[in-house]
């Protein structure tokens, strides 16, 4: 039986140059000096339009970023890139990566060194992955938004508000940051129901939910926990100033318009507030926090009021049994 050939003849080479023009991959051959000795139709197409020379690894690249061809380059500097990359070339016989190009495509990179220091690419195109990558990271991010969102007011909703409450305490107790509390009930809201209708209700809610939280600084956060009723959580702030702000935004609360077009209606809350003491968890905390607003709305509603927490000690919270109590709107 004859021996397979090792050699490749004339015949064989020619089909070996077309198969790779064919291909569809992007194929390119640098000798030891990263001169260009060989580029298929794909890689030409990829950074050569146009391209006269000198046909060597960083002029090929400074012309790409020049004309708008080749691998994107985040913060445009080419001269970084090539010095961050030529040291790095023949630094492992074998390596594979992805790169995105300034077209929008993506290739994933099969970079061979031989042992004559000549370099060979494939590129194989990939965009259709990224971009199914892409659908279904967004897919999930949205899958996740929605989950974590109130659908009427757009707030995080009362499980997910509860979690930042949690992350809020655990941070504040490992930094030594504050950490205020407030749960707010909108004030005679049944009476908005009863009198104009549910949809008329549903307008306030969104109302107040858009103005309150426009009206809030970068990093607080307010979620609604049911009904008219909202948990409003402010990192790193002294109990007075968190106070300030809640009255001022209360001072300053515009009058929700209804579905009629024609009713405006005034909106005061009421709110009970406190701020986050060393031994607190999220049971104790809320119920501070909640027996500050039925002091609120004992007392004549549209105001706030504060839940200081020193009337009982930690162990007396661990101990006593749960108390539930009606308030009114």
């Amino acid at each position: 039986m004859p021996s397979f050939p090792i050699d490749p003849d004339e015949e064989t080479l020619r089909n070996v140059v077309e198969a790779l023009t064919e291909s569809g991959q992007a194929v390119s051959i640098y000798d030891a000096e990263d001169n260009l000795r060989y580029a298929n139709e794909t890689y030409r197409g990829m950074f050569l339009v146009g391209y006269e020379g000198p046909y060597t690894f960083p002029d090929i690249l400074r012309y790409g970023a020049a004309h708008g061809l080749g691998v994107r380059i985040d913060d445009g500097d080419v001269e970084a890139l090539i010095a961050r990359t030529l040291p790095r070339r023949r630094t492992s016989r074998r390596k594979s990566f992805e790169t995105d190009l300034v077209d929008g495509r993506w290739f994933w990179i099969e970079h061979t060194v031989l042992p004559n220091g000549w370099v060979m690419t494939v590129g194989t195109d990939i965009s259709a992955l990224k971009h199914n990558e892409k659908s279904l990271r967004q897919a999930h991010e949205s899958a996740l938004l929605a989950s974590r969102t109130d659908l009427l007011t757009g707030l995080p909703n009362r499980r997910y508000i509860l979690e930042l409450l949690d992350e809020g305490l655990t941070a504040g107790g490992a930094s030594g940051a504050g950490l205020c509390a407030a749960i707010i009930d909108i004030d005679q809201f049944k009476v908005v129901n009863d009198t104009y209708g549910h949809e008329a209700g549903d307008a306030v809610l969104r109302h107040f939910a858009q103005v309150f939280r426009e009206s809030l600084r970068s990093g607080d956060h307010l979620g609604r926990i049911g009904g008219e009723e909202f948990l409003l959580l402010q990192p790193d702030v002294r109990l007075d100033d968190a106070t300030r702000l809640i009255n001022r935004i209360r001072a300053e609360f515009p009058p929700a318009t209804l579905p009629d077009q024609a009713t405006r209606r005034p909106i005061a809350f009421s709110a009970g507030l406190t701020a986050a003491l060393p031994y607190d968890d999220r049971g104790s905390i809320l119920s501070r926090a909640d027996r500050a607003l039925y002091a609120a709305k004992a007392e004549g509603r549209n105001c706030t009021r504060i839940g200081l927490g020193m009337e009982r000690t930690a162990t007396d919270r661990a101990h006593a049994p749960a108390k539930t109590a009606g308030r009114s709107s």
